[in-house]
C-alpha cells in the first residue's frame, strides 16, 4: 500500500524522460559536418615520409654522393603509389641543381602539386649539405 502513495520516483522518472528528449532534439538539430579531404595536405606528409624513409640508414645520401640518379629514381619509384607523379631536384648548399636532369617518372597530372623541401646530410667524412625538393602529384585530384 505504501508504494501506491509513494510517487516521488515516478516524477523522477518522468522528468529524466523529458531531459533526455530535449538533448536529444538539440542532438537532432546539429547541422552534419562535411568532411573535406585534404590531398594536397596528405601529399606533403607522403613525400616526407618517403624522404625520411629512404634516408633512415644513409641511403638516399649515398645515392647523392655517387650521383647515381637512376637508382635515385628508382628508389622513388618503388617508394611511390603508381598513381603518383614526382620530380625530385637535388642542389648543393648554395642551391645550385646538382642531378643533371630532375628526376621524374613523367609529366604532372595534375594542377594540385605538393612540394616538400628536405635537408639530407652526407655521410662521407667530408660533411655536405644536400637540399633534396620533391614535388608530387596524384591521378585523379
Amino acid at each position: 500500500m505504501k508504494l501506491i502513495r509513494d510517487r516521488k520516483g515516478q516524477i523522477r522518472i518522468i522528468e529524466a524522460f523529458f531531459a533526455s528528449l530535449i538533448l536529444m532534439s538539440c542532438l537532432a538539430l546539429i547541422p552534419l559536418t562535411t568532411i573535406v579531404t585534404d590531398h594536397k595536405g596528405n601529399l606533403e606528409s607522403t613525400a616526407q615520409n618517403v624522404l625520411i624513409s629512404l634516408n633512415s640508414n644513409g641511403h638516399l645520401a649515398a645515392l647523392i654522393d655517387a650521383q647515381n640518379w637512376a637508382a635515385l629514381k628508382d628508389c622513388l619509384e618503388s617508394s611511390l603509389p603508381l598513381t603518383t607523379w614526382f620530380n625530385l631536384t637535388v642542389f648543393d648548399k648554395n642551391m645550385n641543381p646538382l642531378n643533371p636532369f630532375p628526376s621524374s617518372n613523367a609529366g604532372a597530372v595534375s594542377d594540385k602539386i605538393a612540394s616538400v623541401t628536405y635537408i639530407c646530410p652526407s655521410q662521407t667524412s667530408a660533411y655536405t649539405i644536400y637540399i633534396l625538393q620533391l614535388q608530387l602529384s596524384q591521378v585523379g585530384s
